[in-house]
């Protein structure tokens, strides 16, 4: 097996919800990695690198129920290039009628167990049990795998495989809708390719503009 390497969320960045298009409240513990949406908040957390190609992506997920007792979306996104082009792998936790309210569903519609590609703002299901749910203060362990164009994911012992060639490099990421959670030991395999910070591409551009003009004053 590949050696998965613990990933730093310090320089993650926050993003809109990939499914409700929404980034309220804020992650907290990020530079303990330990990423935590708190007060029933939504938002995508997404990493400061790409993956290229075949990749292993796992960590842990806990839903919370101290801070604030919910039953909407907690998941992981991969493949992401924005919030209109990823995979989104999302769960839910829904109750009777009459014991609790249904829970926040993706865009799609769909509730329990998910796996979305979304391309240019469109939705597609690539796997769905719409009876699967999680259970409060639990923890789930995740990992998603891609060789060639098979995605291999496992989502709290809930196995599954599909095919698509859609997103072949991206980020990845985790995210809630509506929900509170905790995320931890984040690791990754895989060809990472770093994504400069935006300061660090404006000190850059500023430079080079600096030689392109001394260079014409001197002509």
């Amino acid at each position: 097996m590949a050696t998965l390497i613990p990933l730093n969320t310090s320089n993650w960045s926050n993003e809109l919800g990939p499914s409700n298009s929404r980034d309220t409240g804020k992650w907290i513990g990020v530079h303990n990695q330990t990423p935590e949406k708190k007060g029933n908040s939504s938002g995508a957390l997404v990493s400061d690198f790409q993956l290229l190609g075949d990749f292993t992506f796992s960590g842990l997920v806990t839903p919370t129920s101290m801070d604030y007792d919910d039953n909407d979306i907690i998941g992981i996104v991969f493949g992401w290039e924005n919030e209109l082009n990823h995979y989104r792998l999302g769960w839910t936790q829904t109750q009777a009628i009459g014991v609790d309210d249904r829970s926040y569903t993706d865009i799609t519609g769909r509730t329990g167990l998910f796996l979305i590609q979304e391309v240019n703002g469109h939705s597609s299901t690539l796997f769905n049990i719409n009876d699967l749910f999680w259970t409060d203060d639990t923890t789930y362990e995740f990992n998603i795998s891609r060789e060639d164009n098979l995605l291999s994911i496992d989502f709290g012992g809930t196995a599954f495989e599909v095919e698509s060639s859609q997103f072949i490099n991206g980020k990845v990421g985790i995210y809630t809708e509506s929900q509170t959670a905790t995320f931890a030991q984040l690791q990754v395999n895989g060809n990472v390719i770093q994504v400069p910070e935006p300061m660090t591409i404006a000190i850059f551009s500023v430079a080079m503009l600096g030689l392109v003009t001394r260079k014409f004053s001197r002509s």
